[in-house]
């Protein structure tokens, strides 16, 4: 096998080289598509292996537009690549190094690594290491977060160092288990990078372990811009995701990302999207000239994928073994069943759907018809969003047309927000949609003198297609 292969994977030339590992750009030539890999040493324990790969394989999982999908494990000679998603960009580490960022850009980056977070907390993992570094900006804009829990896994390394300076809590130096308050902890030192430019707890070029157990942040929030700087909820929330004891940080990542959320709405309209025209010039070049590769040779010459085989793969490999009368047996078992799953698939389930409140300023309603109100509103994003979803227990801002006991205690599947501003000129709708984690968004400029008839039909247009 030629050195410049991993498995299935062609190795194009190397990302990025750090202290944690080599990132290279593949090419996976059965699907035609390029990857990224990320090469670790694995920890000389046999059971510390096993809890890197399982936390590999665990992350693996995680399907969020917000997180970078891991397509593949491969390891030999105590060496793991992790084959993912390749995201052309630039990490934020890079752009930090040249420029601050607008407000409008930090909310960006922060609400997206929350719900990457949350995305992650439904799988039960903890990154263990948010940083700028781990924070990827596609060329579109988007943010995607990478590197989850797999780093800290592979490192050999005690408490006080499992985390990379700056992404530190503490947690780590203490030795508190990690859960989904620590890395509130981090995207609050990192919301506090972006704000001011410097490091949280970073003095005189390493982590002081000692200013994050501290109790008094005093002289922390004295390096925090003034109110008249940023919107007056911002501060109180990286002040409460700082606090050193887990117990006074936010319990869960929903409050967080909806003041964020908030925070993003109550912006000028001409703020928006400024995230990628500011990161736009550091942007990787996508073909440079090969640079020498120095790929570990057990990997070349032994690497096999770690993934274990899907419930499928197995089946066809145990059915190959069948005779064919078995065979034929099994497969008229397996029809008869299948229409009657599909008939009670079929069967139409309600979905659990919540809609906040509306957020509607009226700066003027020249031209604007007597009728559109909050209830005019809600009720056509209620009809719209019910024409594409079937049956719904709706909760919130809207009337219920039926009732389903048995989702009366369940968390609603969707959460749905909506705003209209209107000024002398011009009338902005705009509908999102927040589902497992993954968050959609739609906007539409309505001009005042239009009919209702109009109205009616952009926001429904606007409603129906957050359900593609």
């Amino acid at each position: 096998m030629a050195e410049n292969s991993i498995g299935p994977y062609s190795i194009v030339r190397l990302i990025k080289q750090g202290g944690q590992g080599s990132v290279y750009l593949g090419y996976d030539g059965r699907l035609r598509r390029k990857v990224a890999i990320k090469i670790d040493a694995l920890p000389e324990s046999r059971a510390a292996r096993r809890r890197a790969l399982a936390e590999a394989r665990k992350a693996a999982r995680i399907n969020s537009p917000h997180v970078v999908q891991i397509y593949d494990l491969v390891e030999s000679g105590g060496y793991l690549a992790i084959v993912m998603e390749y995201v052309p960009g630039v990490d934020l580490e890079e752009v930090l190094t040249h420029r601050r960022l607008s407000l409008s850009s930090i909310l960006a980056v922060a609400a997206e690594v929350s719900a990457a977070l949350a995305a992650s907390r439904q799988r039960r993992i903890v990154h263990g290491d948010l940083k700028a570094a781990n924070v990827l900006i596609a060329r579109s804009g988007d943010i995607k977060l990478t590197d989850f829990g797999i780093a800290r896994h592979c490192a050999d390394a005690g408490p006080a160092t499992a985390g990379s300076p700056g992404a530190i809590t503490p947690e780590h130096v203490d030795g508190s288990s990690l859960d989904v308050r620590s890395d509130l902890f981090a995207l609050g030192a990192l919301l506090f990078r972006m704000l001011t430019g410097e490091h949280a707890f970073f003095r005189h070029g390493k982590t002081d372990t000692a200013a994050l157990l501290e109790v008094d942040r005093s002289q922390l929030w004295a390096q925090m811009p003034g109110q008249e700087a940023v919107p007056g909820d911002l501060l109180p929330l990286v002040e409460s995701l700082l606090q050193t004891d887990p117990a006074d940080r936010p319990q869960n990542t929903h409050p967080v990302r909806s003041q964020l959320r908030a925070l993003q709405r109550s912006l000028p309209l001409h703020a928006a999207n400024s995230l990628q025209d500011e990161a736009s010039p550091y942007y990787r070049p996508e073909s440079p000239e090969d640079i020498p590769l120095e790929i570990p040779r057990p990997l070349c010459e032994k690497g096999r994928s770690r993934l274990e085989y899907s419930a499928g793969s197995r089946l066809l490999r145990y059915l190959s073994g069948l005779r064919m009368f078995t065979r034929i047996t099994l497969a008229a078992v397996f029809l008869f069943t299948s229409v009657a799953l599909v008939a009670v698939a079929t069967h139409e389930r309600p979905v659990r759907v919540h809609f906040e409140a509306p957020q509607i300023v009226f700066a003027s309603r020249d031209g604007v018809p007597g009728d559109i109100n909050r209830e005019w509103l809600m009720r056509n994003v209620q009809a719209a969003v019910g024409g594409e979803l079937g049956a719904m227990q709706v909760s919130g801002s809207v009337h219920p047309r039926a009732y389903y006991a048995s989702l009366a205690d369940k968390e609603p599947e969707y959460v749905i927000n909506t705003g209209l501003r209107c000024s002398a000129v011009l009338c902005v709708f705009s509908i999102s949609r927040e589902n497992a984690g993954q968050f959609d968004f739609r906007q539409a400029v309505i001009s005042p003198g239009l009919p209702e008839t109009a109205w009616t039909t952009l926001v429904e247009h606007n409603s129906r297609a957050l359900f593609p």
